[in-house]
């Protein structure tokens, strides 16, 4: 990745993944800044909740960046605490098929939620270019 100039996305499913990524960091295969997505309340990971989410970014390695997706009923939840965390969110028909009980959802949907959930909480939605400068890409 790092010879083809594409920086890792370390998905985090538990505080395992995060010590994991923090040993490569040591082994030389990762080189820091990371940046993770931290997967919760999938079968298997950790479960959406608000302790569990700062227990994970609290984890997270100095400088690294963030992404939270929410599965299912999480998402809001864990999505709001991801932007008031200072961390960046992911969305999709990947993570909930549902925008509300019995409302199936479409991704137009989900995207203009964050966006608004964002902007009430007074973060601005980053632009391509400021994108690339969080993430350290050129």
């Amino acid at each position: 990745m790092y010879e083809n100039n594409i920086k890792p996305e370390v998905e985090a499913f538990d505080l395992g993944m995060i010590d994991n990524a923090k040993y490569l960091v040591k082994k030389g295969v990762l080189k820091p800044p990371l940046h993770f997505n931290l997967v919760m309340n999938v079968r298997g990971s950790v479960s959406g909740t608000p302790r569990n989410l700062l227990h994970m970014v609290e984890s997270l390695p100095e400088g690294s960046t963030f992404t939270v997706s929410g599965i299912g009923a999480s998402q809001v939840p864990m999505l709001t605490m991801a932007i008031l965390l200072g961390g960046h969110t992911r969305t999709g028909l990947e993570d909930t098929i549902l925008y509300d009980k019995g409302i199936l959802a479409t991704n137009p949907m989900l995207v203009e939620r964050v966006v608004r959930i964002a902007r009430e909480l007074g973060r601005e939605i980053a632009t391509p270019d400021e994108a690339r400068r969080i993430l350290n890409l050129k």
